[in-house]
């Protein structure tokens, strides 16, 4: 039997990256997904490639942002799904600027999405959890929330808010059997690293944003960058009965970093 057969999922951020890895994986595993994310035309090519797979899909447009949204996609994908049973917030967003050089705009951005996104979906997952009295919740953090890094003071600050959020909520979901984890990935290859080795080495006077990513990789004792499918590894465990005496934990998937 497949580990996820029978449960509904719903994934925000999964037209890309690490979120795009994590459908993958639960589709695999059969479970029924609701997929939420800005880029409508990225879940639309993930439903034709998952198309062969055990899983069944409905996919929305969400801005995590936005409140009201949130609400409506969360009640959709209840009533599509006949339910929920586990919910991975990964939609997150980065910049690169020095603190004292930050706008407004910058800071806003990566709380807005990174913290208070991850808040907004949750608030309106959890009184359904509660009702049934199980279920999972993976937030998908970063090594940005347990550890400060040049450059990203407000993405650092969004990050330590989701694992404090983490902690937080899986004290006060405990009593109901629910449980409340983070996942924190060190340097992921996809598409958001792409634009931050060039915004760095911009930043910091570098001539070929090449040499950035090999000091990442010079970073990561086990002497390679992760890939998505690394951290969707870690968040279908979490999401599993074989994780369901651990809450409250943010764990490391970082090759060592």
């Amino acid at each position: 039997m497949l580990r996820f057969e029978n449960k509904k999922v719903l994934i925000t951020g999964s037209a890309s990256g690490i979120g795009r890895a994590i459908t993958r994986s639960f589709a695999a595993e059969g479970a029924t997904i609701a997929m939420a994310d800005l880029n409508m035309e990225g879940l639309q090519a993930l439903v034709k490639e998952l198309g062969q797979t055990q899983g069944k899909f409905f996919t929305y447009q969400l801005d995590v942002t936005k409140s009201g949204m949130v609400k409506e996609v969360v009640e959709k994908a209840i009533a599509d799904m006949g339910g929920i049973d586990i919910l991975v917030n990964d939609a997150g967003v980065s910049t690169m600027q020095y603190s004292w050089m930050l706008t407004e705009e910058e800071w806003d951005f990566n709380m807005d999405v990174n913290a208070k996104g991850n808040w907004l979906v949750s608030k309106n997952v959890i009184p359904h959890l509660i009702a049934q009295k199980a279920g999972k919740i993976v937030n998908v953090a970063s090594m940005g929330g347990l550890i400060g890094a040049p450059l990203l003071a407000h993405y650092c600050a969004s990050k330590f808010a989701v694992v404090g959020l983490t902690e937080s909520i899986a004290k006060e979901l405990a009593p109901y059997g629910i449980n409340v984890n983070a996942v924190c990935p060190g340097f992921v290859k996809t598409s958001m690293q792409n634009r931050e080795v060039v915004w760095e080495a911009k930043l910091r006077g570098i001539a070929d944003p090449e040499e950035v990513r090999q000091e990442y990789i010079k970073l990561t004792p086990m002497g390679r960058l992760s890939v998505p499918e690394d951290i969707a590894g870690l968040v279908l465990f979490l999401a599993s009965e074989d994780a369901r005496f651990i809450t409250g934990t943010s764990v490391r998937v970082s090759g060592g970093q």
